[in-house]
């Protein structure tokens, strides 16, 4: 297997760090929006319980800290948190929104409810983990920070759904940030809905990750910056087959291909967007086990960048057609580079491959193939249809095992 250049590998970590580095500086800056005040826990009312079982309101008591919080808390009924509570969680400690529970925290402008650690470190507490569908779930002129401790269901600030359970919640208005991993971190099929006017920083991983088929439900409607890794993480399971349709639309915030990505139904991204590849990553458009497609049609004002997570050629494996014979499989005004990791198979960044006796269909127009560690294009001949011109449609440069490949 090949892998990437010892220099691309040191780019790429000393990047991190530089990263890393920034967050850990401008960590205090990020604070500045909480006065000294609001941090004195001289007051506070420690709450030790470990579950709620009933209806729960928290009222702004103090002018600091209002409650400390010493264990991971499992609420199994309605939290409601008023505007400018403090709370301040132990090491350790947590929120755990259950199926028959909820959490309502809404803050006002100038007002804010503020959920910190009372170490003032990164990773000490377990987060908000939403694992209810209710419609009461909303964080609304919140800031959450500090979190990101080792938690059964992920690592973020706020966690939503798991690999059993959904959650649904609302975050609107509110700063999410200084996570010692992820801001906040989705499961499939768990919903963030009202999700605008949020500002989510500093945090030491993504400040999004989520599963694929949510990416959809991204927009512009929120800041990001400073964060560890500046990409909103999509991921997927390489074993299942996604039978929802995958839509990546056009953001600031650039997307990143996290695994193996196996789309059963429509694969497509538009036009203007940014679409990096993780170390190793694939994505398979399976016309065997599913009714695949990939549509990427860029324009030549806004074209679709595909490229690897950091400089280099096999970085990344593959866009394999597998048996895929749709009429919307195509890439027009799209630059794809960075990839062909696993060339002991002959792959290109584009695969055409025919399993089961099925058969492929492909356009590709109008695009650059660069930087592959194997072939730009391979396709099998026996039973694929693709354009003509595919060679002269196109721009082909430092593809090692040639630019097109017929087998």
């Amino acid at each position: 297997m090949k892998t990437p250049s010892t220099f691309s590998k040191l780019t790429a970590v000393a990047f991190g760090l530089l990263l890393f580095a920034s967050c850990s500086k401008t960590e205090d800056a990020g604070l500045s929006n909480i006065t000294s005040e609001r941090k004195d826990n001289t007051q506070a009312l420690t709450m030790s319980e470990t579950v709620i079982s009933s209806d729960l309101v928290l009222q702004d008591r103090v002018n600091g800290v209002d409650y400390i919080i010493s264990n991971n808390i499992q609420i199994n009924a309605n939290l409601t948190i008023k505007p400018g509570v403090t709370i301040q969680f132990a090491d350790g400690a947590g929120l755990q929104v259950n199926e028959e529970g909820s959490i309502t925290a809404v803050g006002a402008t100038g007002n804010i409810i503020y959920f910190t650690s009372k170490s003032g470190k990164r990773s000490a507490w377990k987060g908000i983990t939403i694992l209810s569908n209710g419609g009461k779930n909303v964080l609304s002129y919140c800031k959450v920070e500090h979190g990101g401790a080792t938690n059964s269901f992920g690592n973020g600030n706020v966690i939503i759904g798991s690999g059993t359970n959904t959650g649904s919640i609302e975050i609107s208005n509110s700063e999410i940030t200084a996570s010692g991993s992820n801001g906040i971190l989705l499961s499939e099929g768990s919903k963030l809905v009202g999700f605008v006017g949020n500002n989510i920083h500093t945090n030491s991983d993504f400040p999004v990750s989520m599963h694929v088929t949510d990416a959809m439900n991204m927009d512009n409607a929120n800041q990001y910056s400073n964060n560890g890794k500046e990409f909103v993480q999509l991921t997927g399971n390489a074993s299942t087959v996604i039978t929802k349709d995958i839509m990546l639309v056009k953001t600031t915030e650039p997307f990143l291909i996290s695994g193996k990505i196996v789309a059963g139904n429509k694969f497509c991204i538009a036009a203007g967007s940014r679409v990096y590849m993780d170390y190793a990553a694939e994505v398979v458009i399976d016309g065997v086990a599913g009714n695949g497609s990939f549509c990427a049609i860029g324009t030549s004002a806004q074209p679709i960048f595909i490229s690897s997570i950091f400089n280099g050629t096999g970085v990344w494996n593959t866009i394999r057609f597998r048996s895929s014979n749709s009429t919307n499989n195509k890439i027009e005004f799209c630059t794809i580079s960075g990839g062909g990791l696993n060339t002991e198979s002959n792959d290109g960044m584009l695969s055409v491959v025919n399993d089961n006796g099925g058969s492929t269909n492909i356009v590709v127009r109008n695009s650059n193939i660069i930087n592959s560690a194997g072939t730009g294009i391979f396709i099998q001949n026996a039973n694929s249809e693709y354009n003509k011109d595919i060679i002269s449609a196109n721009t082909f440069s430092n593809n090692v095992k040639g630019n097109v490949h017929f087998e």
